[in-house]
């Protein structure tokens, strides 16, 4: 198959990029290794604060329809199943899984998403223990109730978000918790650190108290709100958040039957007895991290940035990469919300656009501040200091540029 331009993914960034590039006039194609398109839009469900009162319901599977029929109407040809095993600069896509076993492009857009941390501790491999993305899939894609009495482990945004999910679906969810202290849980295992992202969190929760917890999240007011909260005050929709309580063990003979709690000081550290909880599933949340693989199989050159998630490809405002006629957009730039991903799915459209020749639906400089505008209004922020990361992008970004220009003054 031979298209203008080939895009990696069929979350909100890919499919809100592949709909600007089909207006301007250029044949596109998706692949994704899913069954279906709409990638994590498919489990999104929540109420979003900062939109109009008749928009604030967020249906992202009712978002993600939305957008594929926009993309097939205008003639966007989507390949779902199917996994992308190469991608050479020129630019050749090697696909396995599907009829068509190479997309020939001019341009390539990844929007590769994110992936789950793993969160191991003593009875994690027991049936009845899932990721929290898992659980937002099984319970607003499928309709199925990953249990009757769950417990989330692991305090931040996604795990906040999911869990008023799973207790409107009709799941009856114990608590949040913290959790365990180990060498892989670092940061996790910290109420200090849990707070923080409880008030990143605190405009998605429906409770008058976590909003005014949010406010004393930062300086020394923290610690005297971690020692607070030793107290059973804080509950999110009616969820109990054990701020100071940590699952230490998942316990049972074939499949999850009980949690152990235990108490824990403001560091994290186990303090008190233990306790047992009878459960018959745990969801757990360790955060989220970009796919970069195929970012660095095509040539582009990475940065390890802890702002934006972790390891990403080193990108332009335009969202442009190191390497030439391939771009990136979504999750695969930092982690953040799905409008965020949408608006940089058109951004990186308008750029890829214009390579072209042809005239997009606005200006490169428009495409940006709408990027910054979904930004501010974003519901959830999953790194806090998404800004200090983007920052260190640009300077970043501005040194291989400059790099690059003083090689090619040499060569001649």
């Amino acid at each position: 198959m031979k298209v203008d331009v080939a895009i990696i993914g069929s979350g909100p960034a890919g499919l809100a990029a592949s709909i600007e590039l089909a207006r301007s006039g250029l044949s596109v194609a998706i692949v994704d290794e899913y069954y279906r398109p709409g990638g994590r839009l498919l489990g999104q469900l929540y109420d979003d604060p900062h939109a109009p009162v008749n928009q604030r319901r967020w249906d992202g599977k009712k978002v993600a329809t939305e957008l594929v029929e926009q993309a097939r109407t205008l003639g966007v040809t989507i390949l779902c199943g199917a996994t992308v095993w190469s991608v050479s600069p020129g630019w050749q896509i090697e696909l396995s899984g599907s009829e068509e076993k190479s997309v020939y492009a001019k341009a390539v857009l990844l929007a590769t998403g994110a992936a789950e941390k793993a969160l191991p501790m003593p009875g994690w491999t027991l049936p009845g223990v899932f990721s929290v993305g898992a659980a937002q899939t099984f319970t607003n894609v499928h309709r199925v109730a990953i249990g009757k009495r769950v417990m989330v482990v692991g305090i931040d945004p996604l795990a906040l978000s999911v869990a008023m999910e799973m207790k409107h679906a009709g799941i009856d969810v114990i608590g949040v918790a913290m959790a365990p202290r180990s060498p892989m849980t670092e940061k996790l295992s910290s109420p200090i650190q849990a707070l923080s992202r409880l008030g990143d969190a605190a405009a998605l929760a429906p409770n008058l108290f976590l909003r005014t917890i949010g406010r004393l999240t930062a300086g020394s007011l923290s610690q005297v709100a971690v020692y607070a909260l030793s107290l059973p005050l804080l509950q999110v929709d009616g969820i109990p958040v054990h701020i100071r309580k940590a699952v230490t063990k998942i316990e049972g003979e074939q499949s999850v039957e009980a949690v152990i709690l235990q108490a824990v000081s403001a560091k994290g550290e186990p303090t008190g007895r233990e306790e047992r909880v009878e459960v018959d599933a745990v969801c757990l949340s360790a955060g989220l991290y970009p796919l970069i693989e195929l970012a660095q199989v095509a040539g582009c050159s990475l940065t390890h940035i802890p702002e934006l998630g972790g390891m990403v490809p080193l990108y332009g405002k335009d969202l442009s990469t190191t390497a030439e006629g391939l771009y990136v957009a979504g999750n695969i730039t930092g982690i953040e919300g799905a409008k965020v991903a949408m608006a940089q799915g058109k951004l990186a459209a308008v750029s890829i656009v214009q390579t072209f020749g042809k005239t997009p639906s606005l200006t490169k400089e428009e495409a940006i501040q709408a990027v910054e505008q979904a930004r501010a209004l974003s519901p959830i922020q999953f790194f806090p200091q998404v800004q200090v990361g983007l920052a260190k992008m640009e300077q970043l970004w501005c040194e291989a540029w400059l790099q690059r220009e003083g090689e090619q003054v040499w060569r001649m």
